[in-house]
C-alpha cells in the first residue's frame, strides 16, 4: 500500500481514521486507569475496616455461644465429686458447703476434718461393747440402735443389745443417740414406730438425734419381693412416713433426724419436705459428694475401733446436738 506504513496494530498508523481511534484509546486506557484506582482505594479501605473490626473482637470471630444441655424447671446440673456432670432434683434446701480437700485420715487411722466429731453406730451384730476402750480410743460420740421393724411381718422389736449399750457408754461418759430401723409403710405405722422409741427411752436425755432409718428392702432368693411388706414403697410415701416419725419425735422432747444415702436423698426422698430436721448422710467415700446439706456423715462401714469385735460404722458429726 503506497504511501503507507502498516502499523502493528489493527489500525493503520498514518490514517486519519487510525489516529482517531489511537486518541479513543488513550482516553480509554486513562478512564481505565483512574477506575482501576478507585476501585483499589475502595477495597483497601474496606480490608482496613474489616481488620480494625477482627481486633476489637480480639483477633477472631467468636464461637456460638454454648448454652449446654437442656435442664428442666425442677432440676440442676451439677458436678458431682466422682460422678462427674449430673441432673439432680431442685430442693430449696441448704447446700453441702464442706471442702473436700480438708477431709484427711489421722495417725490413729480416723477421718477427721477440722473440728468435727468423730462417733460410731452399732447394733446387736457388734456384740457386747466396752466403751471404756472405745472412748479412749478418740471416739465422740455413738448412735445406738434401738428396734426394728421386721422386713415380712412388720413386728416391732427392740435392738437385743440396747440397754446394755446405752449404759454401757453413759458409764463411759459418752455422748449417745439412738436409731430406729423403720419399714413402715404408712404413716399409721411411722407414728407407731416413734411411740416405740419414745417408750424405751422412757425420758433418758439424748445429746444426739433419734434417727428414723427407712431402707429399701432389696429382693433375693430367700426373701422374694412378694414377702417384703415395704417394697412398692414410694419415695414420696416414705418422705411421708420420716415427716410423721419427726413430729411424734421433736413432740416427745428429743431431736429427730432422717437417714439417707445419695441415691434416697436424689431419687427417692422430698428433702424440701424434710429440710426442718437434720440428715445422716451414708457415703462410703474419702469425701461427701451430696449437694445438699447434711449434720452427720456415715463414712465407712468397715472401721476397726478397740472396743468393738469386728467392722463398726465410723461417722464424722459436722453439727452441734
Amino acid at each position: 500500500m503506497r504511501g503507507w506504513e502498516r502499523c502493528s496494530g489493527p489500525f493503520f498508523c498514518g490514517s486519519p481514521k487510525g489516529k482517531g481511534r489511537r486518541k479513543q484509546m488513550k482516553e480509554l486506557d486513562r478512564k481505565g486507569k483512574i477506575l482501576l484506582g478507585g476501585t483499589c482505594a475502595l477495597v483497601a479501605l474496606v480490608v482496613v475496616l474489616a481488620a480494625i473490626a477482627l481486633a476489637l473482637r480480639g483477633g477472631e470471630d467468636p464461637a456460638p455461644e454454648d448454652t449446654g444441655p437442656s435442664v428442666p424447671a425442677d432440676e440442676l446440673l451439677v458436678e458431682d465429686l466422682y460422678e462427674g456432670q449430673r441432673l439432680i432434683p431442685k430442693f430449696d434446701v441448704e447446700k453441702n458447703e464442706l471442702d473436700p480437700e480438708l477431709f484427711q485420715e489421722g495417725e490413729d487411722g480416723f477421718l477427721h476434718y477440722g473440728e468435727a466429731l468423730l462417733g460410731v453406730d452399732v447394733a446387736e451384730y457388734q456384740g457386747t461393747i466396752d466403751w471404756g476402750q472405745v472412748k479412749e480410743a478418740g471416739i465422740d460420740f455413738a448412735i445406738l440402735r434401738l428396734g426394728w421393724r421386721g422386713m415380712t411381718e412388720g413386728g416391732l422389736n427392740l435392738d437385743a443389745t440396747y440397754q446394755q449399750n446405752i449404759e454401757g457408754a453413759a458409764g463411759a461418759g459418752m455422748p449417745v443417740g439412738v436409731y430406729f430401723f423403720s419399714q413402715a409403710v404408712s404413716e399409721e405405722e411411722a407414728r407407731e414406730e416413734a411411740a416405740f422409741v419414745l417408750e424405751a427411752l422412757g425420758g433418758r436425755e439424748l445429746q444426739y438425734p433419734v434417727v428414723f432409718d427407712w431402707e429399701q428392702p432389696f429382693p433375693s432368693e430367700s426373701l422374694p419381693a412378694e414377702d417384703l411388706r415395704a417394697y412398692d414403697m414410694t419415695g414420696e410415701q416414705v418422705s411421708r412416713f420420716a415427716l410423721a416419725f419427726c413430729q411424734e419425735i421433736e413432740k416427745g422432747g428429743y431431736t429427730p433426724c432422717v437417714y439417707t444415702n445419695k441415691t434416697m436423698a436424689y431419687g427417692f426422698f422430698d428433702l424440701e419436705l424434710l429440710k426442718d430436721y437434720p440428715l445422716w448422710y451414708a457415703e462410703y467415700q474419702p469425701a461427701p459428694s451430696l449437694y445438699y446439706g447434711f449434720d452427720l456423715w456415715q463414712y465407712t462401714a468397715s472401721g476397726s475401733v478397740p472396743g468393738i469385735d469386728g467392722d463398726v460404722d465410723l461417722n464424722l458429726c459436722f453439727g452441734s446436738f
